[in-house]
C-alpha cells in the first residue's frame, strides 16, 4: 500500500485549470521527483496535498485511507511535512527555540532538557549536525536547511515535500543534503523534491513525474530514464546545455575594480581588493549567498557608491557616476530582485521596455511620447525575445500580469541593448522553468561572442560552469580565488565557496 496517493486531482483558477485529473503515488523509502516548467501545476498540487488550497476534485489517500486537509496544522498533524525554498525560522531564536516553536504541551519552562534530547538523536541518526543553542542568525544556509528538516521530524513527519533544496546549498552541502536524504529513504521516509536541476533528479530520486500545462506528462522510473526523456516530456525538446563556440576572449581589460569598499552599519562590509573583466568575456561569480554578491553588482552599476577605492571603465575613473550615467557609457544591470529593481508592474510592456530611454528620440519629440515608436519597439521585442503576454492587450498588457520567466526575459530585452558593453546579470535565471533558462543563458552567450561583457552572479554552480570563461570565488565579502575556465572543478569551487584559500586547495 503507497503511503501517499492522490488520484484525478483537479483545481481550476478563474476556470483555468492549474491541476487536471493529476495522479501521483508515493511509497515509503521512496524519494519521488516532481518536474515541470513554470505554472506547470508542481505547486498548486503540493499546496493542495498541504491543506493550502482545497482541491475542485480527485481524492487523497494517505495510508490507505481517504482525508482532506483543510490548513498545514491538519496535515502536520497527520505526517506530513513541507521545508519550503524560504526557510520559516526565527533569526532570533535558537535552534531549540525553532524546533519546539507552536508546539503543544512545549512552553519555554516546559521540558527543554526533553526536547533538547531528542532534537540530538534526531540531529546524530539522519546526519543533520547542528547546535541546538546556536542562534538561527549565526546558521549558515545549509544549516538552517537542516533545521528546517529536524522541525519537520521532530513532528513526526513520515513525508517530506522539499521546494528546490539545493538552490542555495555549496557543493559540499548538496552532496551531505544526498546523504542526509538517503538515510532517510532507508528508515522509510516518503520524500517529494522538487527541482529543475536534471542532474540532481538523476542521481539522488527513485521515480519522476513529470507535469506540463497543468497535466501529468510522464511517471518514470528514474534508473530506466535519462535527461533527452525527461525535458522531451516536460518541454516537447531536448535541451541544448552545451555552451555555443565562440571566439576566445581579449585580453584587453574592460573595466576594473581597485581597492573599492563597501562598509554597512550592522559592520559587515565587502573589500574584494581587486577585479577586472576582459572584453568580450563572462566573469562567473560564484558563492554562497550573502557573501558580497548584492554589493558588487551595486557597485558596478552605481546604486551603491564605493566607501574607498575606485572604479575604472575602459580606463575611466566612474566611482562617483550616477546610475544613468554608467548606462550611457554601456553598463546595464539586470537585478536578481526583477519586481522592486528593475519593472514597474503596474506599468505596460512597451513602457517598461523604455525605462531607460523614454525621453530620447525615437521614442519622444519635443518632450512628447511617440506612442507609436512604443509599439513598434514592443513588438519586436516581444518576438525577439519571445515575450509572451496572455489575452488580446499584447504590448498593452501590464507587466503585473505577465509571469515570472516572461518579467524577466522583458527585463533582458531592455539590458541587452545594442550599446551595452558590460551586462551586469545578477541570478538570471532564478525561478524559471527549465525552457526558459536555457533561452537567457544563449542570450548571454551570444552577448559574450558578438563582444560584450558581462558579469554572471549566479548561485548555481552548474549555470556558472556552463557559461563562464574565468570564475571569481566571493566569500565573507572578498574574492578569494579567480580560475580559468579549464582549471575549475566542482571540487575546488565548492572548497574557495566554503573559504578554503586557492592557495589551500
Amino acid at each position: 500500500m503507497p503511503l501517499l496517493e492522490m488520484k484525478n486531482i483537479r483545481k481550476a483558477f478563474n476556470g483555468v485549470y492549474a491541476n487536471e485529473d493529476i495522479s501521483l503515488s508515493v511509497d515509503r523509502g521512496e524519494i519521488h521527483a516532481l518536474l515541470g516548467e513554470n505554472g506547470a501545476g508542481k505547486t498548486t498540487l503540493m499546496n493542495i496535498l498541504f491543506g493550502l488550497y482545497a482541491a475542485d476534485g480527485g481524492e487523497i489517500l494517505w495510508k490507505g485511507r481517504k482525508v482532506h486537509f483543510r490548513s498545514p496544522k491538519e496535515a502536520i498533524a497527520e505526517g506530513i511535512g513541507m521545508v519550503q525554498q524560504h526557510f520559516s525560522l526565527v533569526n532570533r531564536m535558537t535552534v531549540l527555540d525553532n524546533v519546539i516553536l507552536n508546539l503543544e504541551g512545549n512552553s519555554f519552562v516546559l521540558k527543554r532538557d526533553q526536547a533538547k534530547t531528542r532534537l540530538l538523536e534526531l540531529a546524530g541518526k539522519y546526519g543533520l549536525h547542528v547546535d541546538p543553542d546556536a542562534l538561527v542568525s549565526d546558521l549558515t544556509v545549509g544549516e538552517r536547511q537542516r533545521v528546517e528538516i529536524i522541525k519537520a521530524l521532530y513532528r513526526n513527519a513520515e513525508l517530506l515535500i522539499l521546494d528546490e533544496p539545493t538552490g542555495v546549498l555549496t557543493p559540499q552541502e548538496t552532496a551531505h543534503f544526498f546523504e542526509v536524504l538517503r538515510n532517510l529513504r532507508r528508515e522509510g521516509y516518503g520524500i517529494i523534491i522538487i527541482t529543475h536541476r536534471m542532474s540532481e533528479i538523476l542521481a539522488i530520486s527513485d521515480r519522476v513525474t513529470i507535469l506540463r500545462d497543468g497535466k501529468k506528462a510522464a511517471d518514470l522510473v528514474t534508473s530506466e530514464t535519462n535527461a533527452a526523456e525527461l525535458s522531451m516530456y516536460m518541454i516537447g525538446r531536448e535541451l541544448s546545455e552545451e555552451r555555443k563556440a565562440g571566439g576566445a576572449p581579449g585580453t584587453e581589460t574592460l573595466f576594473e575594480l581597485k581597492g573599492a569598499s563597501v562598509h554597512h552599519k550592522h559592520g559587515k562590509s565587502f573589500a574584494p581588493a581587486y577585479l577586472a573583466v576582459r572584453k568580450g568575456e563572462i566573469l562567473g561569480i560564484a558563492g554562497v549567498e550573502g557573501n558580497g554578491q548584492k554589493d558588487l553588482a551595486e557597485l558596478i552599476t552605481g546604486i551603491r557608491k564605493p566607501s574607498s577605492g575606485s572604479l575604472l571603465f575602459k580606463g575611466e575613473d566612474i566611482s562617483h557616476m550616477s546610475v544613468k550615467e554608467r548606462y550611457k557609457r554601456g553598463i546595464c544591470y539586470i537585478s536578481d530582485d526583477r519586481q522592486t529593481d528593475s519593472l514597474v508592474t503596474d506599468m505596460s510592456i512597451s513602457e517598461n521596455l523604455v525605462l531607460r530611454d523614454f525621453a530620447a528620440e525615437p521614442f519622444a519629440k519635443n518632450g512628447m511620447i511617440r506612442k507609436g515608436a512604443l509599439l513598434k519597439n514592443a513588438a519586436e521585442k516581444m518576438e525577439k525575445y519571445q515575450i509572451r503576454a496572455s489575452g488580446r492587450t499584447g504590448a498593452a498588457t501590464p507587466v503585473r500580469l505577465l509571469s515570472g520567466g516572461n518579467q524577466q526575459k522583458l527585463i533582458i530585452a531592455r539590458e541587452l541593448a545594442d550599446d551595452a558593453e558590460l551586462i551586469v546579470a545578477s541570478q538570471p535565471t532564478r525561478g524559471l522553468d527549465i525552457g526558459a533558462t536555457e533561452f537567457v543563458r544563449g542570450l548571454l552567450s551570444e552577448a559574450r561572442d558578438a563582444g560584450k561583457s558581462v558579469v554572471l552572479i549566479s548561485a548555481d554552480l552548474e549555470e556558472i560552469m556552463l557559461l563562464s570563461d574565468r570564475i571569481a570565488v566571493l566569500f565573507g565579502g572578498k574574492i578569494v580565488g579567480v580560475l580559468d575556465r579549464e582549471e575549475a572543478t566542482v571540487r575546488k569551487l565548492g572548497l574557495l565557496m566554503g573559504g578554503v584559500t586557492e592557495d589551500e586547495t
